[in-house]
């Protein structure tokens, strides 16, 4: 599959929720979106956007209502071949112990692959491919509830990792963390982009969505608005009307072109670039 390929696609999405004693809730509505192989979205939107609804389609957790979710070319409505799209994308949650299953960390790791009839050599070798891939091999005999949450929250990813995915999807991976732990997981994660990996993360902090190719907001279970970083942020206004906030380097970029009338129009929206374009500004 080439680099410009969707990996993902997904085409007139609706979900409808029946929740007992309530009307419906149509939390996805006609939603089109794709992203190519070894792309890195970031999905974000006010609560209730369907964010999290979305991330659920694509590895079949849910199945649409109507419209359907091609993964690498497979449709999730047939059953025969949603193990291997669970397998193509990996989920890695909020809070990370609730998706790990074992009481030691390289049997939780081994799970998945396990369960998938993986021969033993084999699957020795995916363990410690991925715990070495997210730095944990050496506390690969620990319990997973003794490890700090930015701990559990690489051993969610290398179990992730040792289904062999295509793509990792996050929803909200960083939001439980503290600011070293943040770090330690986005350099993971640049690292495994690096390597090819497509990511999409969902989350509600800007300056993660600013270090994505693509942003892409829902409102009201719908697309609003898909665009590279700069483009995302210098639409200030609709970005606003979201109910969304600028990453920092947007939001300081905005409050400096309307102190200084001068500098140059559009500003670099990432941190690099406006201070480079702030280095050569020539009052």
């Amino acid at each position: 599959m080439s680099a410009d390929t969707p990996l993902i696609r997904v085409v007139g999405l609706t979900h409808t929720y029946h929740p007992e004693g309530a009307p419906p809730l149509e939390a996805l509505r006609g939603l089109d979106m794709q992203v190519c192989a070894g792309e890195r979205v970031a999905l974000v939107g006010a609560n209730g956007s369907g964010k999290s609804t979305l991330a659920r389609h694509l590895n079949a957790l849910l199945l649409p209502t109507s419209g359907d979710v091609w993964i690498d070319g497979l449709n999730t409505r047939d059953a025969a071949h949603r193990r291997h799209i669970r397998a193509l994308v990996g989920m890695v949650f909020q809070i990370p112990i609730d998706q790990i299953v074992a009481t030691v960390v390289e049997e939780d790791v081994a799970f998945g692959p396990e369960n998938l009839g993986v021969p033993r050599a084999e699957l020795r070798e995916r363990v410690r491919e991925s715990l070495e891939r997210v730095g944990m091999w050496e506390l690969r005999q620990r319990p997973p509830h003794l490890l700090s949450p930015g701990q559990q929250q690489r051993v969610a990813i290398a179990a992730a990792l040792a289904m062999r995915p295509r793509c990792l999807v996050l929803d909200e991976a960083t939001a439980m963390l503290d600011p070293q732990g943040r770090r330690e997981l986005w350099d993971r994660l640049d690292r495994l982009h690096a390597d090819g990996l497509t990511l999409l993360y969902i989350t509600h902090d800007m300056d993660d969505a600013a270090r994505a190719e693509r942003i892409i907001a829902l409102h009201q279970g719908r697309v609003a608005l898909d665009a590279p970083p700069a483009r995302f942020f210098g639409n200030a206004e609709q970005v606003e009307r979201l109910g969304l906030g600028l990453s920092t380097a947007a939001e300081l970029a905005r409050r400096l072109s309307r102190r200084f009338p001068t500098l140059p129009a559009p500003l670099t929206q990432d941190a690099a670039g406006l201070a480079q374009a702030l280095l050569e500004w020539r009052p």
